[in-house]
């Protein structure tokens, strides 16, 4: 049996720095990344740290992001390499002491059904605590793809945020009590930069309207009212973040030019939430 990991990245250097000790001793045989034309040190981060463990892919040629084509990039070739199974991850995700613990159960479960698993967002600088603000609270998603039952990408998608995997042709069953750590709001301040960077960005490269904008991301922002509950133990039991995560976060976003890219393109009726931030 062979397990893929499927990981796209960009300029992710900072945060593969903490991350990636952590996945090094996850049960995949292949991490497969899709470097999407990064200016850091993502590939020699990688490298050092998992070694012989990742492939990286990368299409120098490719100028406009096409989310839908770098995906199925990686799940391709993961399927021409024998993958059974395929972890589709990002940078800032952990997976759960649940999963971690029953790794075996949880594959042989995913070849009889597509497995919805628990996206815990967490918030409050560690992992204690999660998002149950309103669109949060019935969030479960496919992490895991079966090969013999999972499809290609429909390619004629390839914003920001078209969905991460292809359908999966079997029976789907929800599960709260195995899921996926989303890291993203654990640092308040980078999160709304972020989302404020995706606003701003849609209306200046997209020409989007600022109401079409505006009604996709504040849903789901929610006015950064997160209504925390707290992570169930069997959840993150055993799960160490390392010293200096949630700050490097803050440092993420200067490298990225978020707040930069914000200001030099501002509009007031963008900004609905976060403006302490700017």
């Amino acid at each position: 049996m062979k397990v893929h990991a499927n990981v796209m990245v960009k300029n992710e250097e900072i945060l593969l720095k903490h991350i990636l000790p952590i996945w090094k001793d996850y049960p995949i045989d292949e991490f497969i990344f899709y470097n999407d034309l990064s200016t850091d040190a993502t590939a020699e981060v990688i490298k050092d740290v998992l070694g012989e463990k990742a492939t990286i892919l990368e299409n120098k040629e490719q100028v406009v992001f096409n989310e839908s084509h770098n995906r199925s990039m990686m799940l391709e070739y993961s399927r021409n390499a024998g993958a059974d199974y395929v972890v589709c991850i990002d940078a800032d995700e952990l997976m759960s002491a649940s999963i971690l613990n029953n790794f075996g159960n949880i594959l042989s479960a995913s070849s009889k059904v597509d497995i919805q698993f628990f996206w815990y967002n967490v918030v409050g600088g560690d992992l204690k605590n999660y998002r149950q603000d309103p669109l949060y609270r019935e969030n479960y998603r496919t992490f895991v793809l079966p090969m013999a039952n999972t499809g290609k990408f429909d390619m004629s998608q390839w914003k920001y945020h078209t969905p991460r995997t292809p359908l999966v042709n079997l029976p789907q069953i929800k599960t709260q009590k195995a899921g996926f750590l989303h890291l993203q709001s654990m640092n308040e301040r980078f999160y709304a930069l972020k989302q404020l960077w995706y606003k701003h960005f849609e209306f200046v490269n997209y020409n989007h309207p600022v109401d079409f904008v505006n009604s996709r991301y504040d849903i789901v922002v929610n006015g950064l009212d997160f209504n925390p509950h707290p992570t169930p133990e069997e959840i993150i039991s055993g799960i160490v973040l390392p010293d200096g995560l949630n700050e490097s976060f803050d440092e993420m976003e200067a490298a990225k030019g978020y707040k930069d890219f914000i200001q030099k393109n501002y509009n007031e009726e963008l900004v609905t939430f976060g403006k302490k931030y700017l």
